[in-house]
């Protein structure tokens, strides 16, 4: 009752210091319940400043808080018992000096209103302390596995470290996808998409950290685009081997095809072994499975190649060596990148590529 039977011009909020800046932003979130409407005039106070550790560091990463979670509030004041009175009487008469005095409105039902929205806030800050907590889970898991692989030095070995990269990513997509599910509607009616947003970025960060503690354990560079084992890939739906001569790993096709509905199928790569969690321990083991029956069988005409299915090159496993040795007439992989990187094989692969019919077919 004391905010509404005079007309104020601010309104304090008196917030003690904690290390955990998502602490001070949870208590900012409950003193906000009943002023939702009037965060314009709110002036945050934070106490005990003296007890930081670094007050610089901790100043800055407070105001990003602020500006990140609680992006209508613009005067926070810090004080200790450092500070003499009048330094924080002139601090807070500047703040609310350049405030108009008004009466406050604050119905029962707005009440029950930002109170609930506080407790679909609460919910979505609840799962995504649960991603976090699976996601750092997972990476361990994953981490765990590659260092197995990496000491049993096997031929497969390469096969399964690359399906450890493809099955991570997967995974912790699915995490995001889970949150998407659960909290989107939610996210859409408060217009709060900022922990959407950190998972999008969380995500990139784990898969890239993750890919990066692969690379060193295989033989061979999954970027380096002179490596044959990179530049030729089995299509996963008819199993037509595809050299890629220009482009990047992300989305193709099998096949320059014009029929529009070929392209809505994908198809996700064939591994000669799978990852299982066996009483809760993640390992590999071999593939049982047969291969998928092609949901669309490869076009061999003189100007239509392959099935259509659209799937993604970097994804995609390694052909076996002793095939590519047999595609080069070439005894071992180096030899087959030297060839790459040879002028001759350029313009072979120049004269090769200036006879492709590159129109579309309808």
């Amino acid at each position: 009752t004391g905010l509404t039977t005079t007309k104020v011009n601010a309104i304090f909020f008196i917030i003690k210091y904690d290390s955990r800046f998502d602490k001070i932003i949870e208590d900012y979130s409950q003193l906000e319940l009943p002023v939702f409407k009037y965060v314009s005039k709110v002036i945050v106070m934070i106490s005990h400043w003296d007890q930081s550790k670094s007050p610089e560091r901790d100043y800055r990463e407070i105001l990003g808080a602020f500006e990140e979670d609680c992006p209508k509030v613009s005067n926070i004041i810090f004080m200790s018992e450092q500070c003499s009175n009048s330094q924080v009487a002139d601090l807070m008469y500047s703040c609310l000096s350049n405030m108009e005095a008004e009466e406050l409105v604050i119905t029962e039902e707005e009440f029950h209103l930002n109170f609930n929205t506080y407790e679909m806030r609460n919910a979505i800050k609840a799962s995504f302390q649960q991603y976090q907590n699976r996601a750092k889970n997972i990476e361990t898991e994953y981490s765990a596995l590659i260092g197995a692989v990496a000491s049993e030095r096997s031929l497969e070995s390469d096969e399964i470290l690359h399906m450890c990269i493809i099955q991570f990513r997967e995974e912790i997509e699915n995490l995001l996808k889970e949150f998407e599910e659960k909290h989107g509607g939610t996210m859409q009616d408060l217009d709060c998409y900022t922990f959407y947003i950190k998972m999008q970025q969380e995500n990139i960060k784990l898969c890239n950290e993750f890919a990066d503690k692969v690379a060193p354990l295989m033989s061979y560079n999954l970027l380096d685009n002179a490596d044959p084992r990179n530049l030729i890939k089995r299509c996963p739906n008819c199993q037509l081997i595809w050299y890629k001569t220009e482009g990047c790993d992300g989305t193709t096709s099998c096949g320059n095809n014009g029929f529009s509905n070929y392209f809505d199928l994908s198809s996700r790569p064939f591994f000669r072994y799978i990852l299982v969690r066996i009483n809760g321990k993640l390992t590999w083991q071999k593939n049982e499975k047969p291969k998928r029956t092609p949901v669309k069988i490869a076009q061999t005409d003189a100007k239509r190649v392959g099935c259509g299915v659209s799937f993604v090159w970097g994804q995609q496993p390694k052909i076996e060596e002793e095939k590519i040795l047999e595609l080069f007439k070439v005894k071992t992989i180096e030899e087959a990148r030297e060839l790459i990187r040879n002028a001759k094989f350029s313009k072979t692969r120049a004269e090769y590529e200036s006879r492709i019919d590159r129109s579309f077919h309808t």
